[in-house]
């Protein structure tokens, strides 16, 4: 009995019943768990006195859908963002339930269960190449406990109970439908596939400018499946997998070249210096990591550590050696053979790349939870790897405690987003969050924060 009891435990893959498991039935149970965590958003409001007003209260294409004012959004930027699929989104919902803050929040929970649909399906397209050697039934494990990751995270509960950050939503949404066509793609060598994938790109442009990085995902990609083995630096050059990418790079650069011709895509003059944005880099890094593993002290705002002009403290020069222990790790895995945890974390920072810092773009917060939207799907299959590694090896006395802190991390996650996102009810609740960064920035004597609090 004792030996059927650890042989059960021993795997991940053992965690199914039976014949019922299959992908519908998982998938259907992924949304049960998403909507249960996200339950509070079903009775939250308007977030009136942030960007829920100007995005959709006072938005001009929501409220009058002529093809001149779709066309007008279509080709120039709203109050510095460039979002007209977003918005399109609004007037969808204003048409068919009206101002109904209920409405637009279900819409958004809507969007974020069908991206946890695409993740699970990524992940079990993705995993049998970066980890040949694992049956079908662990594959679906490690698949539904990924996607389970990412839908009840308390760090997507900005991303799904803030209305204006809805964009974040439909930009992930386009992201990963462009991910699995490319995918799709690649096993199939359909062009129908690629071409939706740039169908993909473009409206995933037109609902966030991050959406951006893209190519690089495809890259990515390309690496994970074995496409570029056996190419030389000059084959590389003239062959179909770099050819491909062509009509998304030339999009890409269009893309950008339109943002800086509105003065959106442009370098912040007045930023920190070199030095200091590439420990914010670190810093950043770092703290996406944690963040991810211990998601506690949540706030809508985490405000830049000085102001420009001070020194940082000397504390944060130790987030290098942190990212160095990180890359050890990933280095370590990868010369024993598995690239699971090379093209996870390569994903984590391909996604954070433009909210990092290194590159001066303005942006008056250091961290943003909605900026791990999409990056948190890979390291989340890392985490589900790396815990079924610990199952396979520990004995039966340690297979127990980890599965028990597992469960309890999961029940953690869910309780903290249900809670979480009951805070966004409204403006006041929402601010009342960042109350403690308040006070900090009062008694440290920085009005210049404090009032881009007050501000934000």
């Amino acid at each position: 009995m004792s030996n059927s009891i650890s042989y059960r435990l021993s795997s991940l893959s053992y965690a199914w019943p039976g014949s019922w498991v299959n992908s519908y039935n998982l998938l259907f149970i992924l949304s049960g768990i998403t909507v249960i965590a996200f339950l509070p958003t079903f009775s939250n409001d308007f977030q009136l006195a942030w960007d829920d007003t100007w995005q959709v209260l006072e938005n001009p294409l929501v409220h009058a859908s002529s093809l001149q004012s779709i066309t007008y959004h279509f080709t120039h930027f709203w109050q510095q963002q460039f979002s007209p699929v977003n918005s399109l989104f609004y007037l969808v919902i204003l048409k068919l339930f009206g101002v109904n803050a209920s409405a637009f929040h279900m819409a958004c929970l809507l969007i974020h269960c069908c991206n946890t649909a695409l993740v699970f399906l990524i992940a079990k397209k993705l995993l049998p190449t970066l980890l040949p050697r694992v049956d079908d039934a662990k594959i679906s494990s490690y698949a539904f406990f990924t996607a389970l990751i990412f839908a009840i995270h308390p760090v997507q509960v900005e991303s799904v109970a803030w209305i204006s950050a809805s964009k974040i939503l439909l930009y992930g949404f386009f992201t990963l439908t462009a991910l699995y066509c490319y995918i799709r793609y690649i096993q199939s060598s359909h062009y129908g596939w690629l071409v939706i994938t740039v169908v993909a790109f473009l409206l995933g442009f037109g609902s966030k400018e991050q959406a951006i990085i893209l190519p690089l995902n495809l890259v990515l990609f390309d690496y994970a499946f074995g496409r570029y083995a056996g190419l030389t630096w000059k084959r590389l050059l003239t062959s179909r997998v770099l050819l491909e990418k062509i009509p998304l790079l030339l999009m890409a650069l269009s893309f950008w070249y339109f943002s800086w011709i509105n003065n959106i895509g442009t370098i912040n003059p007045d930023a920190y210096p070199l030095y200091q944005r590439a420990v914010f880099g670190f810093y950043s890094f770092t703290e996406y990591i944690f963040r991810f593993l211990a998601p506690v002290k949540l706030y809508f705002f985490h405000p830049f550590p000085i102001v420009l002009g001070e020194q940082l403290p000397l504390y944060f020069y130790g987030y290098i050696a942190l990212v160095g222990i990180v890359c050890y790790f990933v280095w370590d895995t990868y010369r024993k053979g598995n690239k699971l945890v090379l093209i996870g974390f390569l994903f984590f920072l391909i996604n954070l790349l433009l909210v990092l810092h290194i590159i001066p773009l303005p942006r008056t917060v250091i961290t943003a939870d909605r900026y791990m939207y999409l990056s948190i799907v890979e390291i989340a299959m890392v985490l589900v790897w790396q815990v079924d590694l610990w199952l396979t090896s520990f004995p039966t006395s340690g297979k127990t405690t980890l599965l028990v802190l597992g469960f309890a991390w999961f029940t953690f996650l869910g309780i903290h987003s249900y809670m979480r996102t009951a805070d966004w009810k409204d403006s006041e609740t929402a601010k009342a969050n960042v109350n403690e960064i308040i006070e900090l920035r009062q008694k440290s004597q920085e009005p210049e924060l404090f009032n881009l609090i007050e501000n934000e």
